[in-house]
């Protein structure tokens, strides 16, 4: 048994309409989502680049210090879990530095300074380079809210005013 089903040309038009606003919402909250996650994955970026940047400072104030002084100077050497060990700088005429995968050459305090320094910059430049990407993000997301919260309205009237 086959029934027909005969839609006016103005009800055809709405159902199109309704499919392709159902549509437009269906994408909007999957650009959203991705937005979403995007943001989570750059703030734990920044997070993580934060951290690097503390410890980078941590270790150019030590060194301004060690500079002043030039020798017998105490210092707390962090040995794991957040317990130190007193110990005394004898000398500082050159520091170890790492230059990644376990590589550390030795230079001047100066060059190493210099080293820590350009780090320091590096990283800042790439926390306001994330940052600027979450607000651009923010801004993105805050328009695809907008557009949903419409749509769903839309929807939800036509629905409402539908027959049936």
């Amino acid at each position: 048994m086959t029934r027909e089903f005969s839609l006016s040309s103005e009800t055809f038009s709405e159902v199109l309409a309704m499919s392709s606003e159902e549509e437009t919402l269906t994408r909007a909250i999957a650009e959203l989502q991705a937005i979403e996650k995007a943001v989570a994955e750059l703030q734990a970026r920044v997070a993580t680049l934060r951290a690097a940047l503390t410890e980078y400072e941590g270790a150019m104030n030590l060194l301004e210090e060690l500079a002043k002084h030039k020798e017998g100077i105490k210092v707390l050497v962090p040995i794991g879990g957040g317990n130190f060990l007193q110990a005394e700088v004898k000398e500082v005429g050159n520091i170890r530095v790492s230059l990644g995968a376990g590589v550390v050459v030795e230079e001047t305090l100066e060059r190493g300074q210099e080293i820590i320094r350009k780090r320091r910059e590096n990283i800042t430049k790439a926390i306001e380079l994330h940052e600027s990407r979450i607000l651009q993000y923010a801004q993105r997301a805050e328009e695809l809210r907008r557009l949903v919260e419409a749509l769903s309205a839309r929807i939800r009237e036509k629905q409402q005013t539908q027959p049936g």
